[in-house]
């Protein structure tokens, strides 16, 4: 029988996968059990070198997630481990919270709530107005599977679309009825609302700061469900202080958990959420599912899904 390591409790609903095929180690086993391991769940704790020499016998990790920058790949590699990732798994719970997001910003949702709740009533009634999405235009820098998914329900709401993504041909985007721009300059001076879609990599690290922020629109929104690596979170404090940004919405950050004294933190026009845009019942199954399904398949021999090595 496999056995497989996990640095977090299993899902009820994924048990049944694995019985009379394999057993759970952990979340709570010594590490000397982990030198028994066949394979790994890997929720998102590091996995460097000194982990994985700590367990000879592992031929795979699978990612519960999309993310891997906290898997050492190149070193998985060299060990002979297959490392796989659920890149489909999140897709419809993420989209639908970057959805959320959007509506939450533009609707001054996260104000209004404040507000009632400390017993301020219209406090700012002839002052602060939301957006009518409806004929404004969306722009998403990066159109993978989850920012594909954006685009299908903000058209539905009436929002044109752009994008800007040097993976993305010109078939793509016409199939999504989606107009393709060239920079992100030109994607942020025409988009009322902009949601990040981008992979976090050295390249992307702050691709929106201070001087990308300018470039957007006066009044515009930003949301990040991807990386917290991709926006300068104190040059967002600063533009949405001074008013050139609406409001903004934030499921991710540069350091999690947010740390205390983030300025994000003391901002009425701005939603955030801990990371939670995959964490539905049927996203985070489906992510289980998958990781372990990609698991099984290496064990067994067979031709493994998702795979980010060659080993």
């Amino acid at each position: 029988m496999f056995r497989i390591w996990v640095d977090e409790e299993p899902l009820d609903s994924v048990r049944p996968l694995v019985e009379g095929v394999a057993e759970f180690i952990g979340p709570n086993a010594s590490l000397d059990q982990l030198a028994t391991c066949d394979a790994a769940l890997d929720p998102g704790v590091p996995w460097n070198q000194s982990k994985m020499d700590d367990a000879p016998q592992l031929k795979v990790i699978s990612r519960i997630g999309v993310g891997y920058d906290n898997i050492d790949v190149q070193a998985a590699t060299d060990r002979g481990i297959q490392v796989c990732y659920t890149p489909h798994g999140p897709t419809i719970s993420t989209a639908e919270h970057a959805v959320a997001l959007i509506f939450s910003a533009a609707k001054t949702v996260t104000y209004a709530e404040r507000d009632l709740r400390e017993g301020r009533w219209h406090s700012q009634f002839h002052t602060l107005k939301g957006m009518e999405l409806r004929g404004r235009t969306l722009g998403l820098v990066g159109l993978g599977r989850i920012g594909t998914e954006v685009a299908k329900v903000m058209q539905a709401v009436g929002m044109q679309v752009v994008a800007f993504d040097p993976q993305l041909t010109q078939d793509h985007a016409n199939e999504c009825n989606i107009k393709r721009v060239n920079s992100l300059r030109s994607l942020l001076e025409v988009s009322d609302v902009v949601s990040l879609h981008a992979p976090a990599k050295a390249e992307t690290r702050h691709l929106m700061n201070a001087d990308t922020l300018r470039q957007m629109r006066p009044g515009s929104i930003l949301v990040n469900t991807a990386r917290g690596a991709l926006v300068d979170e104190s040059a967002l404090a600063d533009a949405l202080r001074s008013g050139h940004l609406a409001a903004a919405g934030l499921d991710v950050y540069e350091h999690e958990p947010i740390h205390t004294d983030n300025p994000l933190l003391h901002l009425d026009n701005v939603t955030l959420t801990d990371h939670i845009a995959s964490h539905t019942w049927a996203g985070h199954h489906r992510l289980y599912e998958m990781a372990l399904r990609h698991a099984l398949q290496v064990l067994r021999g067979e031709p493994a899904d998702c795979c980010l090595n060659q080993v």
